[in-house]
Parts: structure tokens; sequence; C-alpha cells
């Protein structure tokens, strides 16, 4: 009857791995004693188990597999030998359990199973764990989803004198940062600029959604950091110091610019 318990999407940390293998040992102690029914229910293609079920069973399954989905998104599957349903006896918005396939159930009565555990000071210890483990591993489990997601995309780059870092009339999808060194830029072949340390680049073009209005060539070997265009503009949005920062050295730019181009003529 016992499998290998729930998994989540992704690959699972180890922490994640060790609270799913515990969770799973916790569920053969709490069902040690309780007589199960011997009437399976069996079930295919299910969108949302608890439209077809009250919220006072829980089931434990014995064949198939079922997921916590969310908005069509399965977060959590639940395998042979898992206890389901427990979070959801609370009658609380949550994701829905489902199956696209094959899945056979043994309906558990909630209070029975309740008065079950309540029955003995060690099974009351293991259910108390039960619950801290499962909260545990949806933590851990957002949290490393959560750190995933956020995980900037940023790159470092190395860059020799003479490569071009942007080219002029390329669609826009990055913005750059010099970590190192120094760069030149370039209009129609005509040098308007220089860039120097821990100066922001490209952004303009980024906010435009309009082609890149210049060439930048590296003069030195550099260290360049790209952001991926969303990336920044979550950025921007999050810390309204950096938006002042680049409005700033925006505009030192551009009034060198004009200056120079008032020179050469």
């Amino acid at each position: 009857m016992w499998g290998d318990s729930m998994f989540l999407v992704g690959k699972p940390s180890d922490t994640i791995e060790q609270l799913i293998n515990r969770i799973s040992h916790l569920v053969r102690l709490l069902l040690e004693g309780f007589e199960l029914s011997n009437t399976p229910i069996t079930l295919e293609g299910v969108d949302d188990l608890y439209e077809h079920f009250d919220r006072d069973q829980f089931f434990l399954i014995q064949d198939g597999m079922l997921h916590l989905s969310k908005n069509g998104q399965n977060l959590v599957s639940f395998d042979e030998g898992d206890l389901i349903g427990i979070i959801h006896s609370f009658d609380l918005p949550l994701p829905v359990l489902r199956t696209d396939e094959y899945v056979e159930l043994i309906p558990i009565d909630r209070d029975r199973f309740l008065r079950h555990v309540y029955s003995d000071k060690r099974r009351q210890h293991y259910w108390s764990h039960f619950l801290v483990c499962q909260n545990a591993l949806l933590l851990n489990y957002l949290a490393d989803t959560f750190k995933t997601q956020v995980r900037p995309t940023a790159g470092f780059q190395n860059i020799q004198p003479g490569d071009v870092i942007i080219q002029q009339g390329d669609p826009a999808e990055h913005v750059y940062t010099i970590i190192s060194g120094e760069a030149d830029v370039f209009v129609d072949g005509v040098k308007v600029g220089d860039i120097g340390e821990e100066e922001v680049f490209g952004a303009m073009a980024v906010f435009t959604g309009e082609p890149r209005s210049a060439t930048v060539i590296a003069r030195t070997p550099c260290t360049i950091m790209a952001v991926p265009q969303h990336d920044f503009i979550l950025l921007i949005e999050a810390q309204p110091k950096a938006a002042v920062n680049l409005i700033e050295n925006l505009a030192r730019r551009i009034t060198l610019m004009n200056q120079q181009l008032i020179d050469k003529e």
C-alpha cells in the first residue's frame, strides 16, 4: 500500500526530501490500528475532488495519483500511501485536488480518524509532528519556488577591447551596467560619448520600445552586467532611488552628447 509519498513540481531540495520521507513515515504510524474501509472508491478525470465529496472526509490513495492544482497548474502531486484532504476539511479557499487519470481512494471519516488519533498520546504526538512537517514542507517549497522565480537573471559578461556591446538599430532586450572598464558610444559611426564604471546604459530603448539609437564598443577590457528588460522594469518599480539615479545619468549623458554635437558644428 505504501509508496514514496507526495512529490513536488521541480527537483526538491534535500530538506524537502527529508520532510516528504518523514511525513510518509508519520502517516504509517497514525494509521496503525485504524480500521480502513475494504471498499475503495475509483475515479477517473476529476477536476475537483471535493465537488463530489463532503469535506469531512479524508482519503488514503491506494492507487494512482492526485494533484493539488491552482489555475490549471499542478503544485504538489500525491500518490500511493498519501493521506489527503486534511487541509480541505477546514473549508478554506484552497487549490483543488484533481486528476486526469485513474485513481483509487480509501475514504476515511475525519471525526473517526481524529478520535483514533486522540485516544493515544503517542498518536497525538505523531499527529502534531505530522501537521508541523506539512507546514514546514509547504514553507520550504514556497521559499525554494520564490527563490527560483525571483532569482536575478542578470548575466555577467567579460568583454574585450573592440567588442560591440550594443549595436545601433538592434532591438533592446537588456539594460547594461559596466562593473569595470570603459566603453565608447557611437552614433552613425561618430563617437558621441563614453561610459565608465558603474554607469547604466541601454535603458532608453528599453523604455521607448524603439531600436538601439547608438553603438557601444568596449575601449578597455570590461565586465558588464546585463539585466533583461522585464527584470529591469521591476527593479525600477521597486527601487525609486535607482530610477532617480538613472534619470540623472541619462540627463548628464544627453547634455554631453548635445555639447559634443554643438562643438562638431
